[in-house]
């Protein structure tokens, strides 16, 4: 077998979750692939279940003592031997389509060193919603997206082999935002696709770490590297992050116009994501959201609020422990 993507799963002591994404694994249509399980010196024989798979495209890789999930990712990729790879957390789920798509995209682009999927976020209750992403196929850099904020999770991510091992891999000193510190280390400002499709069922969970200082620093760090002219580009981009992350708390806290003046300052501070498939639309329809909002009477634009997220309720469109301000792309 010569598999065309490697999917990497870290896992620790989570094996009912782990059933359900090797099994959207082992459901993978049109694409040659291998599995590799990374148990985290689990103590609920998470080695043992895996090597009872019977696949022989499915490995385990036991650790004897915890490294956290970068080392882990780490481990695993180093036994990785497909050309492109994914990085899929122990408790979500792929669409049965879902490497078939990213492959085709990635393959017929041979400049993009990754193709980015939609996700849709659900819950135990049966609750499902598509994140705001690109409706079209397109081929492009998302630097500018990534450095706004745009946040996604690795296994809506198909990525070449050797761009990862061309930045070292994960950083393991790194135990939040380790993500967006790969993508904005090993995607850059090179082109990628970005496929309509959804790719990933992301189950919601509760953030308990406020990671907004390490997400600071890590962009810090790419912006040390810059030069002279990349470098406004990436502090203007960062700002606008900030004025992002404001504006998600500001609605959160149903502080309308506060939320309408700092999606505004967004736009001033990076007006280039106005243009963006992603960033774009959803500032359009936010700030116009807002904006109406602030407008109402009294609390007429919270009551009108919380009118929309009942019908969302009823509709099986309103997940529960909602992701973090900026992550769904969309301050509201």
């Amino acid at each position: 077998m010569n598999p065309f993507v490697s999917v990497v799963v870290p896992t620790r002591d989570r094996m009912p979750l782990l059933r359900e994404a090797v099994a959207s694994v082992l459901a993978q249509e049109h694409v040659e692939w291998e599995l590799l399980v990374v148990d985290d010196a689990s103590s609920d024989g998470t080695s043992a279940w895996v090597e009872s798979v019977g696949d022989e495209r499915v490995r385990s890789i036991r650790l004897d003592a915890h490294v956290e999930r970068s080392a882990a990712r780490n481990r695993g990729f180093a036994a990785a031997t497909a050309p492109t790879v994914l990085f899929l957390d122990d408790d979500d789920r792929l669409r049965p389509s879902a490497l078939g798509n990213l492959s085709s995209a990635l393959d017929g682009s041979p400049l993009a060193v990754a193709a980015f999927g939609a996700k849709e976020v659900f819950d135990g209750t049966g609750h499902r919603k598509r994140i705001p992403h690109s409706r079209l196929r397109l081929v492009r850099p998302v630097w500018d997206e990534l450095m706004a904020g745009w946040f996604f999770v690795s296994g809506q991510v198909l990525l070449r082999t050797e761009a990862v091992r061309a930045v070292g891999g994960w950083d393991e000193s790194l135990v939040v935002a380790e993500d967006q510190d790969l993508w904005l280390r090993a995607v850059g400002q090179s082109p990628v696709v970005l496929v309509p499709h959804v790719v990933l069922e992301q189950r919601t969970r509760s953030e308990g770490v406020d990671a907004d200082a390490q997400e600071e620093e890590v962009r810090a760090r790419i912006v040390d590297e810059l030069p002279g002219a990349d470098r406004d580009r990436a502090e203007s981009l960062i700002q606008a992050r900030r004025h992002l992350r404001a504006a998600g708390h500001a609605f959160q806290n149903e502080r309308f116009g506060d939320a309408r003046t700092e999606l505004i300052a967004a736009t001033r501070s990076a007006p280039s994501l106005l243009r963006s498939p992603i960033w774009g639309p959803q500032l359009v329809l936010s700030t116009a959201k807002a904006a109406a909002a602030s407008l109402l009477p009294g609390t007429t634009g919270a009551r009108a609020r919380h009118a929309i997220k009942a019908i969302r309720t009823r509709a099986g469109r309103n997940p529960i422990e909602p992701l973090p301000p900026t992550q769904s792309g969309t301050p509201d």
